[in-house]
């Protein structure tokens, strides 16, 4: 019995191994399927969407808007870097993706300038130590990331003291470099593991890494042409400007609609020009390319992807057009491009938050906010990944920390903008706020309003102009030649949260508006997702070598209409930048820049130009001492409608009249008889002209007359002074002539002042060797003047024989102090910490 049943038993269990063997055997073989048919999956969706570009291409004549001169001056710049590249190779027996690293690092600092790109490494280290402080090192943090997390603190903080007149460039330097020096060891912790981590990624794949870094080069050309962008000239550099001028930002909304916009980004533009003392616009545009492009690196690196993908996402990121258009001025797409990265590898490559990791989420998505207020519509996307991966990890006692972290980032300007405006993103949304300084209706862009269709991605690819001012091929070809393999990359478990926040992200600007410039961010999501479902590039595997030369071509196609993206490039002032220089490209391309740094020089705080032109209103520069009369200045655009109308032009002169224009910048084209009358009855001069624009002189003083008095004095009076309704700008001056010389002069100021004590201020001049005297007066003051009276004193005794030369004097409507919100708003707050 006992012998029968043990061979039962035996039996028994032989019958289950040989059940679980074959179970196991079963298993492999459908898994080898699956792998056949993933394979072979991925195989024809890759070749698919090439088809499709390749079609699209042919049957739409696409190459006909190939820029080709553009394309040809790039390419010669390419071959010029890798004949240096080569032969730093051989000196320093370096990889080739090094030595051409060095080269077009070189170049950039011959034409962005040596004092931008030392300004915007000494906030990349304050970044990095500021960040270090909030950022987790258990999770070999890279250091772009720690930068971003940092430039968020910058921001957010410069963001509060905008409205206070304390941002100088002596402020910056000493704290920037006080906050290097204190957090030195973390930073030097920070950076030492970079020059390793180059190497072994060069290492992993030398050839592609070359093309990324001769990619990269080629793109980063756009980044030395000066500043000559429309929204640039009109709108963003005003705030960099205020600061260099005024040391404050004056959120003046009356004179820009879009003063109070989220301004994060304007913000690092400002510190980065105070510190270098000029303009430090291209080496920002690079500092946020390069941060975007190792963030993808890592990117892909958490994506499980090999070095060769790796170096491929950040090739066809920086091949986009797009890509080169946001290093030509200050918009928001590039850094908007790093954060959303930055967020991504954040979220998919920690599993288990801890506080500093929460608290980096937190500045990052206020980054993202302060940034533009479109990009809630990538961090609503962004946030529900946050919260679905973190899961039952959530560190929730810091969720509440981390939210007030995060509004506090980002709120500045839609805090000023409710306080001073009575909307906080103005002008959007204004049929709700009703703000005074627009429309009482919701702003809404209808340029681009084609509406979303099932072609729509074909029309963004090969009817790009549609879209944008741009060319066709902008935007790139990358999107639907990926496409069949970002439809593999969802299938991936690893892939899939990722690719559907980036087509969220990608879509969702385009339902309100299909605008292509809006999806850039997008596309640097979207790249390493599609990457993810394409063939492998290993060696010695079949198809890899063609898969390898398809993504070359792709990559050269891009860079072909890479000029499509940038008129600049298009139009060849990257050659004219080389072959004639700085002056010649803005005398060429943005001649009122010109006349902005005559003004400047010539006449200081006391001009008030009035831009009449309304296709050009390129106003920034100027500091909120420029005026114009188009749609972005609410008030003056209706008191100048029509204004042509009037041939004597006296609704002109009530513009005039009403900015205390002393200056005006007319187009040769706009000169029309009520203009010219306009500017004949204020006594207008021509005393400069650049390109079709003119520069005039407004002369509305008033001359002073010699009044009784005891010797060796002098008097003289101006009696009819006009009544400006606000704030006046007084200008007077005073010119003596006196037989002695070196004799001190007390000269007194005393403004008449309607229903008030008059006003004084008192002097001391020399007569000069040539044996006249000279003083003059400016002050802003809320009051309405009726007259001056200027005396003229020795100090001692003694007859240095005075005499009157002239006397004159203008009292002017100061509208830049009546709309200058951030002063007001301090003297209110001011007012409340006294009391």
């Amino acid at each position: 019995m006992r012998i029968n049943s043990l061979l039962v038993r035996c039996g028994a269990e032989f019958e289950w191994l040989r059940h679980i063997q074959h179970s196991k055997l079963v298993t492999n073989m459908s898994s080898v399927g699956t792998l056949i048919f993933s394979r072979f999956a991925s195989q024809f969706f890759f070749w698919t969407g090439f088809l499709l570009v390749a079609c699209g291409f042919l049957f739409l004549r696409t190459w006909v808007s190939i820029p080709y001169l553009a394309t040809g001056f790039l390419i010669g710049l390419a071959l010029v870097s890798l004949v240096f590249a080569c032969g730093l190779r051989f000196l320093l027996k370096c990889r080739l993706a090094t030595g051409l690293a060095m080269c077009w690092i070189f170049a950039l600092a011959c034409f962005v300038g040596i004092a931008a790109l030392i300004s915007v490494l000494l906030i990349a280290l304050a970044a990095m130590g500021i960040g270090s402080l909030v950022v987790s090192t258990t999770y070999k943090i890279p250091a772009p990331l720690t930068v971003l997390v940092g430039l968020a603190f910058i921001a957010g903080i410069a963001g509060w003291l905008l409205p206070f007149p304390i941002h100088t460039r002596a402020t910056y330097i000493l704290v920037l470099i006080g906050i290097s020096l204190y957090r030195w060891p973390a930073i030097v912790a920070t950076i030492r593991p970079l020059l390793r981590s180059w190497t072994g990624a060069v290492d992993g794949a030398p050839w592609m890494a070359s093309v990324a870094v001769t990619t990269i080069g080629v793109v980063s050309t756009c980044a030395w042409i000066p500043t000559i962008h429309f929204d640039d000239l009109a709108y963003h550099l005003g705030l960099p400007y205020q600061l260099e001028t005024l040391s404050y930002y004056r959120m003046d909304a009356g004179s820009q609609l879009w003063a109070v916009a989220p301004w994060a980004g304007d913000v690092i533009q400002g510190i980065a020009q105070l510190v270098a003392g000029a303009e430090a616009r291209g080496a920002v545009d690079v500092l946020w390319l390069m941060l975007t492009t190792v963030m993808l690196w890592k990117l892909g690196e958490a994506l499980e992807l090999g070095p060769s993908s790796r170096w491929l996402i950040v090739a066809l990121y920086a091949s986009a057009p797009l890509t080169a258009d946001t290093l030509t001025g200050m918009q928001t797409e590039g850094p908007t491009a790093a954060v959303v990265v930055a967020l991504a590898w954040l979220i998919q490559r920690t599993t288990l938050p801890d506080r500093r990791c929460m608290l980096g989420a937190a500045l990052l998505f206020g980054l993202l906010i302060g940034l533009k207020t479109s990009n809630f519509l990538a961090a609503g996307p962004l946030a529900l990944w946050l919260l679905w991966r973190w899961r039952g990890h959530l560190p929730w006692r810091m969720a509440f920390t981390a939210t007030l972290l995060a509004l506090a980032v980002a709120g500045s300007s839609y805090s000023f903008g409710y306080l001073l405006t009575g909307n906080p993103v103005l002008p959007l949304f204004n049929g709700h706020f009703h703000s005074p300084y627009y429309l009482s209706v919701n702003f809404r862009d209808t340029t681009y309003q084609t509406g979303l269709h099932a072609y729509t991605l074909w029309d963004l690819i090969f009817h790009t102009s549609h879209f944008s001012e741009g060319f066709d091929g902008s935007i790139g070809f990358t999107p639907l030649a990926l496409l069949g393999s970002m439809l593999i990359a969802i299938t991936a478990p690893r892939a899939r949260p990722l690719a559907l926040v980036a087509i969220a992200a990608f879509v969702l600007p385009l339902v309100e508006i299909q605008y292509v410039r809006y999806t850039q961010p997008a596309i640097a999501l979207l790249t390493p997702v599609m990457l993810c479902g394409a063939p492998p590039m290993v060696r010695k595997q079949r198809g890899a070598t063609s898969v390898s030369v398809a993504f070359f071509l792709l990559i050269l196609v891009n860079l072909a209409f890479v000029a499509n993206g940038s008129w600049q490039l298009r139009d060849g002032v990257l050659a004219d930048l080389l072959v004639h220089g700085r002056a010649f490209v803005i005398s060429t391309y943005a001649p009122i820049r010109q006349l902005a740094d005559i003004i400047r020089r010539n006449y200081g705080s006391s001009a008030r130009t009035l831009l009449v032109d309304r296709r050009y209103p390129y106003a920034a520069e100027l500091a909120g001492t420029a005026f114009v009369t188009s749609w972005y200045d609410n008030e003056l655009v209706r008191l100048a409608w029509k204004a042509n109308d009037d041939p004597q032009g006296e609704q002109w002169l009530r513009v005039f009249d009403r900015t205390g224009a002393n200056l005006a910048i007319v187009h040769k084209d706009d000169h029309r008889p009520a203009l010219d009358a306009a500017l004949e009855k204020s006594h207008g001069v021509a005393i400069s002209s650049v390109g079709d624009f003119e520069l005039w002189t407004l002369h509305r003083e008033h001359v002073g007359t010699a009044a009784p008095a005891s010797p060796h004095v002098v008097i003289a009076k101006i009696d009819s002074l006009p009544l400006p309704t606000n704030t006046i700008l007084l200008n007077a001056t005073l010119e003596l002539r006196c037989a002695v010389t070196g004799v001190p002069i007390v000269i007194g100021w005393y403004v008449v002042q309607e229903g008030d004590l008059p006003w004084a201020n008192y002097e001391s001049i020399l007569c000069g060797p040539s044996g006249l005297a000279d003083a003059s007066l400016e002050t802003s003051k809320p009051s309405k003047a009726i007259g001056l009276t200027i005396t003229a004193v020795p100090s001692h005794s003694g007859d240095p024989h005075l005499s009157l030369v002239h006397a004159t004097a203008s009292a002017r409507n100061d509208l830049m102090a009546e709309r200058d919100l951030a002063a007001q708003w301090r003297g209110h707050f001011m007012d409340w910490i006294r009391r």
